[in-house]
């Protein structure tokens, strides 16, 4: 009913009333004057409760509000699939469907599971084919790629100084502590400031004779460890939580070399510190993941993701930066061993760069190492257990001696042959990250510069058409290659100028720890391992193995 039918209806009822009413008095009116008049109370009520009184709200635009919000999504998720196309390469790339808003990126909130990233893209590749395409919130394209020829093609392409997407949540974080950070690291920085840190932090770190050097304290390094380990054997040869102990063995090894001072991380009992490094560096790399795959809300607000982000690198930064001055203190008691010292005083004494680009570097190199380590080592004995006739080979090539030299692991191949397997199908970055600097064809598809690629040497490790039998950890083939053995395709440190420069360091130290395992024990595993994707492929905790003895 509208406002004025209302309107009408109650000054209808109002004149009616008030006719009653005057009939009403004149029927009862009394003969005594001043008496009073008595109205009916049937008049006094009149029924009323037809008439709808107006409402308080007019509620009739409603329906046309929806439709207009309506019509607006509509137009915006239009707006925004035809950006998304038109930021797409050239020629349409396969891939799944991106959404409005989201890209692809619902992808990981639904089907897959974060911690799960590398299978999620095993079945792409299945789906989609090895090159195809992910669209970021925001419409930027992004390919991934598993094919031979496209692999080689991005990897081996010239450049003197090659970008490499940042991770950005430590762009943000780093940029917002000035007082901390000069720059946003080695890892993230590009062009020419990446240029100069790389120029002056990575010198010692890649160099040869500064492994040399340092391989007698790597060897009694590498004694203290299997002494943790043997103390942590129970009866039955089973070794519980061997990930913790590797994260410590990394965490005493890296510190070692890059602080030029032992910090006793492999005593019998760890410190509370050494646990929280642990502990805020695990953090510190699933924050990342998650900041990458999953909803970027953290870059409006300081969400859980964000502060566990930010908690972590404050741990990292207090916890290193105590320990940097612990070993200058000793460094200034202690500088008979120069081999130790070599990179942590060169570092510090470099005139060319910031004090905060120092501790940063430090920082950056001791997080990246714990992990790249240990992880490693979990992997490659979990593989190795499977070949026991390889672990008796590798004990065979061997010395006695518990001092092993670079020749000693030079006349052993079967060593050498066990991590590269290991390497080719457990790599700890199962992908390398690339912006393309010129316009490049890609298994038949224009990419323009500027296209952000996944190059996953993992997977294309693990295809038969790249390698014979594929799934299979082989290390033979490392020795006697059988067609098809395409070995420029195992990358675990990366490739060129971007590769990692502790690269020499972690070969090493695998090179030694699986000598002298073996030298002691055999290694039997019980069950399958547990993978998961914390920014790095990471055994789940805990891992437990058995050691036998001879």
């Amino acid at each position: 009913m509208s406002r004025a039918r209302q309107h009408n209806a109650i000054a209808t009822t109002d004149a009616n009333l008030i006719q009653d009413l005057s009939r009403a008095t004149r029927r009862t009116a009394s003969p005594h004057a001043g008496s009073p008049t008595t109205i009916p109370n049937k008049i006094l009520k009149p029924k009323l409760e037809h008439v709808a009184p107006p409402p308080l709200v007019d509620w009739t635009c409603i329906p046309t509000l929806v439709l207009v919000v309506l019509l607006v999504l509509v137009v915006a998720s239009a707006l925004a699939a035809r950006a998304m196309a038109d930021v797409r390469p050239v020629e349409r790339l396969p891939g799944p469907l991106p959404l409005p808003f989201v890209g692809t990126r619902w992808l990981f909130w639904s089907r897959y599971k974060m911690n799960k990233l590398h299978e999620a893209y095993e079945d792409m590749f299945r789906r989609y084919g090895l090159v195809f395409a992910e669209i970021h919130p925001g419409g930027a394209t992004m390919v991934s790629i598993a094919e031979r020829e496209a692999l080689e093609a991005v990897l081996r392409a010239p450049s003197r100084r090659p970008y490499r997407p940042p991770t950005e949540i430590v762009q943000v974080y780093r940029r917002s502590r000035p007082d901390r950070y000069a720059s946003t690291g080695l890892v993230n920085e590009q062009g020419e400031k990446w240029y100069h840190l790389r120029r002056h932090l990575t010198a010692e770190l890649t160099s040869p004779s500064t492994m040399q050097g340092f391989l007698p304290e790597l060897n009694t390094i590498c004694d203290d460890f299997l002494e943790l380990v043997n103390t942590s054997r129970r009866a039955d040869g089973i070794v519980p939580g061997f990930d913790q102990l590797t994260n410590r063995m990394g965490l005493e090894s890296v510190c070692a070399l890059m602080l030029g001072s032992r910090l006793g991380f492999l005593e019998r009992w760890m410190s509370g510190r050494a646990a929280t490094l642990a502990s805020a560096v695990k953090a510190h790399f699933r924050a990342q993941r998650d900041s990458f795959y999953g909803a970027p809300l953290w870059k409006f607000a300081p969400t859980t993701l964000y502060r566990t982000f930010a908690k972590s690198e404050d741990t990292i930064h207090t916890i290193v930066s105590d320990l940097m001055e612990e070993a200058k203190l000793k460094t200034q008691k202690n500088a008979s061993d120069e081999a130790m010292r070599e990179i942590f005083m060169r570092i510090l004494e470099n005139p060319a760069l910031d004090m905060r680009d120092k501790k940063a570097a430090v920082i950056d190199f001791i997080t990246a190492g714990i992990e790249t380590l240990a992880n490693s080592l979990v992997f490659l004995l979990y593989l190795l257990s499977v070949r026991p006739d390889w672990q008796r080979t590798i004990r065979s090539e061997l010395p006695s001696c518990s001092t092993l030299t670079v020749e000693d692991l030079a006349a052993a191949p079967s060593v050498r042959a066990a991590i590269s397997e290991a390497f080719r199908l457990l790599p700890t970055a199962p992908f390398l990250a690339r912006l393309l600097e010129t316009p490049m064809v890609i298994a038949g598809h224009k990419l323009p510069a500027g296209t952000f690629v996944l190059a996953h040497t993992g997977a294309a490790c693990r295809r038969d058409e790249n390698f014979w039998r594929a799934r299979e950890y082989l290390p033979e083939r490392w020795l006697e290659p059988r067609a098809p053995h395409a070995a420029a395709l195992v990358a675990p440190f990366g490739r060129g100028r971007r590769m990692c420069p502790g690269k020499r360091f972690v070969d090493l130290e695998l090179h030694l720890l699986l000598a002298k395992i073996m030298q002691r024990w055999r290694v039997e595993f019980d069950g399958e391992l547990d993978i998961q994707f914390d920014f790095l492929l990471s055994p789940k905790s805990p891992v437990s193995l058995r050691l036998v003895e001879w």
